[in-house]
């Protein structure tokens, strides 16, 4: 089974599984069921961008600041690791707040359970660590995520970011940690590649949300965007790096104009609906949409752009 995610831009994903898992079977051009068993020990590794296969994740770069935790509590759900102690501090700070408003905003938990198993966050000083770390060579890619599951549980959790510039909590992290709270949620089927990504990028800053705006909308000026059936029923990322731009775009749009609708909570409950019982009928029962073909609207309507996260709190 695949897990879907992150930006900068060109993402691709693999999977290492120790067991075999059977695949959402994907209805004819609608939606995904969640009949799907979870192997016991299955080790999802998301990266960020175009990049070539590569092995699990790697211990983050050897040197004593980062194989330490930086600022964390025993009643900590997310520890820090690879930058000084008052970095790491606040890096924390700024990813459990963000934890707090996402469980908040998409699942309606004002007091979300801790993870008794905590999220580590590793900071890559350079996008070569990073890349050493993850097991590929230096691409675009600021992020990856890996979750591991046993039965219906999260039993590890790592973000691995790259943490150089001038910004001290690292772009990337807010995209990420959704990935690893949707986890929480979808713990026996992976929701939608377009349904994950789209939500996590609404997550990033204003920014970045217009940047992959704009790659989708250049891409509907020249014909080249899918139609609502094809994106809904994509299981895998585009080849082609420019088509992968537009995925992000485009999967960005249909959550949002989703969204606006109503709210985050009544996405997750039609997704949970759709898994079920059909892209369709989750339509219908959810936002009184007949037929897939109704969609469309999504690309005439366009939602305006605005986050669901903390960047535009300057947190």
């Amino acid at each position: 089974m695949r897990r879907v995610p992150n930006p900068p831009k060109l993402p691709v994903i693999f999977a290492v599984e120790t067991r075999t898992r059977e695949k959402r079977a994907a209805r004819p051009v609608v939606s995904h069921t969640s009949n799907t068993p979870r192997p016991w020990a299955a080790f999802f590794l998301v990266l960020s961008t175009a990049a070539s296969m590569a092995p699990p994740i790697q211990a983050a770069e050897s040197s004593p600041e980062a194989n330490s935790p930086a600022a964390s509590t025993s009643a900590s759900n997310i520890v820090v690791r690879g930058t000084s102690l008052a970095r790491g501090r606040i890096i924390r700070e700024h990813a459990e707040t963000l934890r707090g408003q996402a469980f908040s905003q998409l699942f309606g938990e004002t007091h979300p359970a801790p993870w008794l198993v905590r999220c580590e966050i590793h900071v890559h000083s350079s996008v070569e660590a990073f890349a050493r770390s993850v097991g590929g060579p230096p691409t675009e890619a600021r992020g990856a995520t890996s979750l591991e599951f046993s039965g219906d549980r999260v039993v590890a959790r790592r973000i691995d970011v790259v943490g150089d510039g001038t910004a001290i909590v690292p772009d990337a992290i807010d995209h990420e940690l959704i990935h690893v709270v949707l986890a929480d949620h979808f713990v026996h089927a992976s929701p939608p590649r377009w349904a994950d990504e789209g939500l996590a990028l609404l997550f990033d800053s204003p920014e970045k949300q217009r940047r992959h705006e704009l790659d989708f909308q250049e891409a509907r000026r020249r014909g080249l965007a899918w139609s609502v059936a094809d994106l809904v029923a994509l299981e895998d990322y585009p080849a082609d790096t420019r088509r992968q731009q537009v995925f992000y775009g485009q999967s960005a749009a249909l959550v949002r104009w989703l969204i606006a609708r109503h709210d985050a909570t009544t996405f997750i409950r039609f997704l949970d609906d759709a898994a079920e019982n059909g892209m369709e009928a989750a339509l219908g029962r959810h936002y009184g949409i007949n037929s897939l073909a109704s969609v469309s609207s999504a690309w005439k309507e366009v939602a305006p752009i605005n986050t669901l996260g903390l960047a535009s709190r300057g947190l």
